[in-house]
């Protein structure tokens, strides 16, 4: 790996640990607060992976998902989402409704996560 990815999330912490286990995998990493900020770094920046928080202030995760695959030249984009606070088959749907490539609810293990990525990696080859 070595692509480029945008964390966004409102935690300082679970950006600065995302941030080195990314690293760890060879990702050039990004990070916004807030899915404003998030958005425009994601515009300039065009990572092939957004992982983004649900529950973000400025632009919902999910609508920030919906904004990234509607737009022509991101959609190719891969967009993880992440929540503590949605679980379950309801919140399931909404990801699915906005296209996001994978789901996965806080607290995490990292080797799920990179199952994950793997997984993504697999049927896109980003």
């Amino acid at each position: 790996m070595g692509e480029k990815v945008v964390i966004v999330d409102d935690d300082n912490t679970f950006i600065l640990i995302l941030n080195k286990f990314l690293n760890n995998l060879n990702f050039q990493v990004f990070s916004a607060e807030n899915g404003v900020d998030g958005f425009k770094l994601i515009e300039t920046e065009k990572p092939d992976l957004v992982i983004s928080d649900m529950l973000i202030p400025g632009i919902h995760g999910v609508e920030l998902c919906r904004k990234i695959k509607a737009d022509p030249e991101l959609k190719h984009i891969k967009v993880i989402l992440m929540t503590s606070v949605y679980k379950g088959s309801i919140q399931r749907s909404e990801d699915l409704a906005c296209n996001a490539d994978g789901f996965i609810e806080k607290p995490f293990d990292f080797d799920e996560l990179k199952a994950i990525l793997i997984d993504i990696n697999d049927r896109s080859n980003i």
